[in-house]
């Protein structure tokens, strides 16, 4: 996109706004590009010194990836115990805070009245964690079985008010009248009141609601500002701006950690890590972590995240995965931020201080 821009003398961030139909992306284009500030982005090599700054951007894209067979448990027991349970787990992503939190939202209370149970064959089927689907899987099918397990505790209720099931709502840790909000009482309250034990719901995750859910408007665009030293040919990052979407955000904190975690391993994947093979055994060369390279703190750079809410009512929560589209973009962003420092394009990752010599010295 970048070469392509440059022999049509066209900025390379307009042409991707006239080529990319998509909404989502034109919208991380902008907000990127202000956030960034883009406009100060100089020619190829334009940068007078030894050290020379160079700014570039990419943008990745990704499915709307999900699992039909994920599918979540939801019992709430008479002693005030609530828990969803599901074959699912969690690499360290936060899946188990989003089930309590999606769970939690449904019955009007808070995540950490949920009781989370996962990654146990006995539990019900859900889909490893692979294609960045876990979220987009199993969140709505618990939030669908906590409805119906709320469904069923408001029938109850009603029966004891002699009212209407459908004129009950569940609202910060109460069970309210619609009609006439001085009937109410606390959701412990209604479930000690249960004439059995337990109540039980279990749901699938269903199809999209409407479409093919392979739609591309997930993904980000990030811009990447760095330095170059002609000399020595290491490359320092400075900054990072990247803008995301994933459909509905559940957990804030998590999904900016992920996209941080991301971008990391694109700067590694981008700079450092050099997978060697040995074409005749199969082998790998490098086998440790002291021969195959990795960032650490001091390379990692201010990360500045610009999450896009993205709403297309698929499915009852609307969310879906953030985990490998934070990193895709990032090596070509970087790639295109090194060529716009020296005029020279290197199309060998990782990119290291040797091949920057040995493209200047060629050029």
């Amino acid at each position: 996109m970048d070469e392509l821009a440059e022999k049509i003398g066209m900025d390379p961030l307009a042409l991707r706004d006239k080529i990319d139909p998509s909404k989502v992306r034109g919208m991380g284009r902008k907000i990127g590009a202000e956030r960034f500030d883009w406009s100060r982005r100089k020619p190829a090599g334009a940068d007078p010194g030894t050290i020379k700054k160079g700014i570039g951007v990419a943008q990745s894209s990704w499915w709307r990836i999900h699992s039909t067979n994920a599918t979540a448990e939801v019992k709430i027991f008479k002693d005030g115990a609530i828990e969803v349970r599901s074959g699912v787990q969690d690499i360290g992503t936060g899946t188990k805070t989003i089930l309590a939190q999606v769970v939690a939202e449904e019955f009007g209370l808070q995540p950490e009245d949920i009781m989370v149970r996962i990654g146990d064959t006995l539990f019900p089927d859900a889909p490893g964690s692979g294609g960045s689907q876990v979220t987009a899987s199993i969140t709505p099918a618990a939030r669908n079985a906590a409805y119906q397990a709320k469904l069923k505790l408001f029938n109850i209720v009603a029966d004891q008010w002699e009212v209407s099931a459908s004129e009950l709502k569940a609202t910060d840790g109460y069970i309210i009248s619609s009609k006439d909000e001085s009937r109410k009482m606390t959701f412990r309250e209604a479930l000690a009141s249960m004439p059995v034990s337990q109540i039980t719901a279990t749901e699938s995750r269903t199809k999209e609601y409407e479409g093919d859910y392979l739609h591309w408007d997930l993904g980000s665009v990030q811009f990447v500002e760095l330095n170059v030293d002609t000399e020595t040919g290491f490359i320092k990052i400075d900054k990072v701006t990247a803008a995301h979407s994933c459909g509905r955000p559940i957990n804030i904190t998590q999904l900016e950690s992920q996209v941080n975690g991301g971008i990391i391993q694109g700067i590694s994947y981008a700079l450092y890590e050099d997978r060697i093979l040995d074409r005749n055994t199969g082998h790998m060369v490098n086998h440790t972590l002291d021969t195959y390279k990795v960032p650490y703190a001091m390379d990692i750079p201010e990360i500045d995240i610009a999450l896009m809410e993205d709403y297309n009512a698929k499915s009852s929560t609307d969310a879906y995965g953030i985990g490998e589209p934070a990193n895709i973009a990032t090596a070509a962003a970087i790639a295109n931020a090194v060529y716009n420092a020296i005029g020279v394009r290197i199309r060998e990752i990782p990119i290291t201080p040797a091949k920057v010599l040995e493209a200047l010295n060629k050029a």
